[in-house]
């Protein structure tokens, strides 16, 4: 039987009807993200009030209709807010009910962000490791020690910090608790777009390793107290070093091209 090669999709383009070109951003959609930028740079600090119209799109080279437009949809997620007699003002971005301009606004903060990260880490370590041990099930503790033993291949320091981040990940996801596990997903777009400033941090595997070993044990075996602990151990400790790397200044480094790990 001689076999008849049927088209692609991608190629037939009659018979691929699904499939429509991507759509190109409109003008007032990139002149939000112009403003979301300035605003996050600092020119436009929470309480000031933006430019008048007709400056602003001058300023900008556009025409005041594809402004209001970038207007209106900046004050949809509560960046800005109109005000009689006043004018258009902006809000603080943190605020905004758009997670990723909020998580745009954390990574621009850079350094000062970091503090405040590892604030919320240590508790949401202590509180995984304790659930995790009462809640887990045998897949669970397999995936646990699968991801330690990517911990322990990693070959540098991007490499370290991405299979610590993947640990943990799969050390809430045993908890079973889905809110938790969404401020664990939340806190990884934080850490993943601040990853640069932390990599010199991961220059150690052994602490790495012996730090999280502890915890997998106490999951194993369904010992909530001792692995808790250890979760909040290794946050603090390893916490110590993430300041450290900060404070050194290394932020600079791409993390795929981080310290090797010996």
């Amino acid at each position: 039987m001689t076999h008849t090669e049927q088209p692609s999709p991608l190629q037939a383009g009659s018979e691929a009807r699904s499939l429509r070109r991507p759509e190109r951003r409109s003008l007032p959609a990139q002149v939000a993200d112009l403003l979301i930028d300035a605003m996050l740079a600092g020119d436009y600090p929470p309480g000031t009030t933006l430019p008048p119209e007709r400056e602003l799109a001058e300023r900008l080279g556009i025409n005041r209709t594809s402004l209001r437009q970038a207007i209106a949809r900046m004050e949809q997620v509560g960046l800005v807010e109109s005000r009689q007699g006043v004018g258009t003002v902006a809000c603080d971005p943190l605020r905004a009910s758009d997670n990723g301009i909020v998580l745009r606004a954390l990574a621009v903060a850079g350094p000062r962000i970091v503090d405040e990260l590892l604030e919320v880490r240590e508790p949401l370590a202590a509180l995984a490791g304790q659930l995790a041990a009462s809640r887990s099930t045998t897949d669970d503790v397999v995936t646990l020690d699968e991801r330690l033993e990517a911990v322990r291949s990693a070959r540098n320091g991007g490499a370290l910090q991405a299979a610590e981040l993947a640990f943990f990940s799969a050390l809430v996801g045993a908890t079973g608790n889905r809110p938790l596990q969404v401020m664990m997903r939340w806190l990884e777009e934080l850490y993943g777009a601040t990853a640069p400033i932390f990599v010199s941090a991961f220059f150690l595997p052994d602490e790495v390793v012996a730090g999280l070993v502890p915890i997998v044990e106490g999951v194993r075996d369904g010992d909530a107290g001792a692995a808790s602990e250890a979760a909040a151990r290794y946050a603090n400790q390893s916490g110590e070093r993430l300041l450290d790397a900060v404070r050194r200044g290394f932020g600079s480094q791409d993390p795929d091209d981080g310290p090797a790990a010996h």
